[in-house]
C-alpha cells in the first residue's frame, strides 16, 4: 500500500503529507465486528484509514469512522460481505468486500450492493477483481486523465461474448506498439502512460466486457490514435470530459 501511496504522490504531490492512519483500536474494533479483514484493507487502514486528504475515489467515502458506524447495524456483522466505503454520489451503492471470492494472498472480489438488510446476494455488482485494482484504476482516472485535454472512450458492447476478451487483448497489445509503459501492480485492468498520452482499459471483473479511455495532450495526435484504436478493435469512440 505504499507503492500506492508514492504512485498517487507523482500525480498529486504532497499526498503522503495529506493522509492518516486509523487507530489500531478502531481497527480492531471494526474486526471484531466485520470478521477477519482481507489483508490488503487492513494495510490501507493502517495507511489512510482515518483520512485521505482531499482525494477522493469513485465519489466514496473511505473513512473507518463511518465503516464502523455502518456496523452499528447487527445484521452486517461477521456475513459474507465486508463494507469499506459509503457512496456519497446518487445511486447509494455502498462497496462491499465478497469474502466468497478472495483474489491473490489477501485480497477480495470489490462489489457495489445497497447497504439493506436481506438485500439479495444476485443483486450485487461485481466491479474489480480487488481493492489494490480499485484504487489503482480510480486514482488514475481522478488524477492522471484529467491532466489530458483531449480524451476519447471506447466501450464494448454490454451483451459482447468472448471475442470482448480478444479485443481487449488487442488494446493492450496496441498501447505497446504505441509507445505505451504499463504501470504495475494492476493485473486485470490495466494502466498505460507514454508520458503525452494516457491509457486506462478497465475489464469486467466477471464478465468478457471492457472500456478503455484515451487521453492525450495533442488533439491531431488524439485524433490518429483513436483512428487506429477504432480500426483494430472493431469500436467506435466518443468525446469525453
Amino acid at each position: 500500500m505504499r507503492e500506492f501511496v508514492d504512485f498517487v504522490e507523482k500525480y498529486r504531490p504532497g499526498f503522503s503529507q495529506e493522509i492518516v492512519p486509523a487507530d489500531m483500536f478502531d481497527i480492531e474494533v471494526l474486526e471484531k465486528h466485520a470478521g477477519s479483514l482481507p489483508g490488503v484493507y487492513r494495510r490501507f487502514l493502517e495507511i489512510m484509514g482515518a483520512s485521505m486528504g482531499d482525494l477522493e475515489l469513485a465519489e466514496a467515502s473511505f473513512s473507518i469512522e463511518g465503516v464502523l458506524g455502518a456496523y452499528s447495524l447487527p445484521w452486517l456483522k461477521n456475513g459474507r460481505y465486508v463494507y469499506f466505503a459509503r457512496d456519497k454520489g446518487f445511486n447509494s451503492w455502498d462497496w462491499f468486500f465478497d469474502r466468497s471470492s478472495p483474489h491473490g494472498l489477501d485480497d477480495c472480489l470489490v462489489v457495489n450492493r445497497l447497504l439493506e438488510e436481506n438485500y439479495p446476494q444476485g443483486g450485487s455488482h461485481p466491479m474489480y477483481w480487488g481493492l489494490e485494482e480499485f484504487l489503482y484504476c480510480e486514482a488514475f482516472k481522478e488524477l492522471r486523465l484529467p491532466q489530458l485535454p483531449f480524451r476519447r472512450k471506447f466501450s464494448s458492447p454490454d451483451d459482447a461474448d468472448a471475442a470482448a476478451a480478444f479485443r481487449s487483448g488487442v488494446v493492450s497489445a496496441l498501447a505497446v506498439e504505441k509507445g505505451f509503459e504499463r504501470i504495475p501492480p494492476v493485473e486485470h485492468c490495466a494502466l498505460y502512460e507514454r508520458g503525452d498520452a494516457a491509457l486506462l482499459l478497465y475489464r469486467h471483473p466477471i464478465q468478457p466486457t471492457f472500456s478503455f479511455v484515451l487521453g492525450c495532450d495533442d488533439s491531431a495526435e488524439m485524433a490518429q490514435l483513436a483512428q487506429e484504436f477504432e480500426t483494430r478493435t472493431g469500436l467506435r469512440s466518443i468525446v469525453t470530459r
